[in-house]
């Protein structure tokens, strides 16, 4: 095929590209947050920017963006979620009854692992966070990332050596 029968802007390619890609994408970010809503939002978000940016996109890149442009928006709505997050945890302590104390307490030994967390190398730090926050087993983690069960047990195990040594035994 020649280039311009390639494009993305005509209609029948850019159907191609949807009906080859959706389920796809709509997959990849299933499987980085859970949820089959958000997944389906995102995935048709994507789809939407591939098609305003459709003169910038080639056929064959189109995966690529789709994959990039999902995966940033569900980075947003993770900022967005974690803003909500603690404004309600500042609410809730706000009328916690705890000691001042415990309170500084907690709050330091969250910024420890929270420091802790952001330290660790970014394949490491991806690793951990899918599965100990989003509960993804070693072989999902293996399959969305592309990479071997094996490196995503060597991985873990470099990121709980690193956040041991951080933050201790607790």
């Amino acid at each position: 095929m020649k280039e311009k029968e390639k494009s993305v802007c005509k209609t029948e390619h850019f159907q191609t590209l949807f009906n080859l890609h959706l389920k796809v994408i709509r997959n990849y970010i299933y499987y980085k947050c859970g949820d089959t809503n958000l997944s389906e939002d995102i995935a048709q978000e994507a789809f939407i920017k591939l098609w305003n940016n459709c003169n910038k996109v080639t056929f064959d890149t189109a995966l690529f963006f789709l994959k990039r442009v999902s995966n940033n928006a569900l980075l947003n709505v993770y900022k967005h979620k974690k803003v909500v997050l603690n404004f309600k945890k500042n609410a809730i302590e706000r009328s916690n009854n705890e000691s001042p104390q415990f309170i500084l307490e907690e709050k330091e030994f969250a910024a420890k692992v929270k420091l802790a967390i952001e330290s660790l190398p970014e394949k490491e730090r991806e690793v951990f966070l899918l599965n100990r926050i989003d509960k993804k087993k070693y072989a999902e983690i293996a399959t969305l990332l592309e990479i071997s069960i094996k490196t995503v047990e060597k991985r873990m195990h470099n990121a709980l050596v690193v956040l041991r040594k951080e933050i201790g035994n607790v």
